[in-house]
């Protein structure tokens, strides 16, 4: 009986848990780490500054701004198929990205950068927190704790003027989310999530060499590309859930 108990807490399943908490709070030891050492972190005011400025129709930055109807499209579909809490959570942060965006980019600034943070940030923690339930099912309760999580990070951001916070919230997920599926494949749909969310990363870092060579700025494309990751989030079978 001590023999088959033992074989029962060492099971692939069990070992492969294991091996990805440990992993995972070490990750996120070293994020939290990184950020104490590197001391506190402005917001860059030249952040601002996109390289479209373009009116048309008399709407300032107008692709910056128009750029963002697809996530209310694909925040409305979502939102049909949504049946548990934590998809519904992501997509009205899907929705709710398009208006808090075209808010901010119609006139940017540090006070309307928040309502374009904080509904992303409602889709992160949720979609962080659906990744850790399907690995780990006994923390399916982690969905409301980690969106307040998430929340606390942009006011904290907002009466201190320190970004280590939020960037924590930001970038961890992004770091332990593909490890979970390295250690654990269960979704492999969320890689089409991914790879799209890394390509509107890098067109955002590329903003004015991108709008050198094309008609439109790599901010404005970097807007598509998240919505196309979005897409696929909504296409991912536990979405509907």
């Amino acid at each position: 009986m001590r023999k088959s108990s033992k074989t029962e807490k060492l099971s692939p399943e069990r070992l492969a848990r294991r091996q990805l908490a440990l992993v995972s709070l070490a990750l996120l030891a070293a994020c939290i780490l990184a950020l104490a050492y590197v001391g506190p972190l402005a917001q860059d005011e030249t952040y601002h500054a996109f390289a479209d400025r373009r009116t048309l129709f008399g709407i300032p930055n107008f692709w910056n701004v128009v750029s963002n109807l697809p996530f209310a499209v694909i925040g409305v579909i979502g939102l049909a198929r949504a049946r548990s809490l934590a998809p519904r959570i992501i997509f009205l942060g899907v929705f709710l990205t398009a208006f808090g965006s075209a808010y901010y980019h119609w006139s940017p600034n540090d006070a309307r950068l928040i309502w374009d943070r904080l509904p992303m940030t409602l889709v992160f923690m949720a979609l962080f927190a659906m990744v850790i339930a399907e690995r780990f099912p006994s923390l399916n309760w982690l969905t409301i704790p980690l969106v307040l999580l998430g929340l606390a990070s942009i006011l904290a951001w907002r009466f201190t003027g320190d970004l280590r916070f939020y960037a924590l919230v930001q970038f961890a997920p992004m770091v332990l989310i593909p490890v979970m599926l390295l250690m654990m494949p269960k979704s492999p749909g969320l890689w089409w999530v991914i790879l799209f969310y890394a390509l509107a990363k890098i067109a955002e870092s590329a903003d004015t060499r991108v709008y050198h060579w094309l008609p439109l700025s790599g901010h404005t494309l970097k807007h598509f590309l998240a919505a196309a990751s979005t897409w696929f989030l909504a296409r991912w079978p536990r979405a509907a859930s």
